[in-house]
C-alpha cells in the first residue's frame, strides 16, 4: 500500500491491529493506470491507498492523491449517495443490519483502529455514504 510518509507509521500501526483482530482483507495491491479509466461496475476488492484521481464528482484531487486516504474493501463497503452505489454490482452491501466478513460499522475494529490515529470515516456522512472510506484530511 501506498500513502503518504507523514502518515505511513501510523497507517503500518492500524494494520497491524486489522491482523491481529484477523478482519478480513480480501486484497491488496497498488492501482494500475488503465484501472482508473474503468467504469465502476466490477466486484473488484481492492484495498488502496494512493489514487491519483479527482474526488467523485467534483474538480479538486482526493485525498487520495495525496496519500492520505484509504478505501478498505470497497465491494463490501461501497459508496451511495442518491441511487448511485459504487461498485455497482455491491448494491447488496448498503443493507448494514445483514453483517458479512469485510464489512465496516460503526465501533468495529476498523473504525476504532483508523479512529486511534485521529482519521475521519465516511460512514460516518451522511452524503455521500462512503463506508469504505477513512482519511487523515476528513475528506
Amino acid at each position: 500500500m501506498v500513502v503518504h510518509a507523514d502518515v505511513a507509521p501510523a497507517v503500518v500501526e492500524v494494520f497491524n491491529q486489522l491482523f491481529e483482530a484477523r478482519y478480513p482483507i480480501e486484497e491488496m495491491r497498488v492501482v494500475a493506470l488503465p484501472e482508473l479509466t474503468l467504469a465502476p461496475t466490477g466486484d473488484g476488492n481492492n484495498t488502496t491507498g494512493f489514487v491519483r484521481r479527482r474526488a467523485r464528482g467534483q474538480a479538486r484531487f482526493s485525498a487520495h492523491a495525496r496519500g492520505l486516504a484509504i478505501d478498505v474493501n470497497p465491494f463490501h463497503n461501497p459508496f451511495h449517495r442518491a441511487g448511485l452505489v459504487l461498485p455497482e454490482l455491491a448494491s447488496a452491501y448498503r443493507d448494514r443490519n445483514i453483517m458479512r466478513p469485510g464489512m465496516i460499522t460503526e465501533g468495529d475494529i476498523v473504525v476504532r483502529a483508523f479512529s486511534s490515529i485521529g482519521w475521519a470515516w465516511g460512514g460516518r456522512w451522511t452524503m455521500p455514504l462512503d463506508p469504505m472510506h477513512f482519511s487523515a484530511t476528513g475528506d
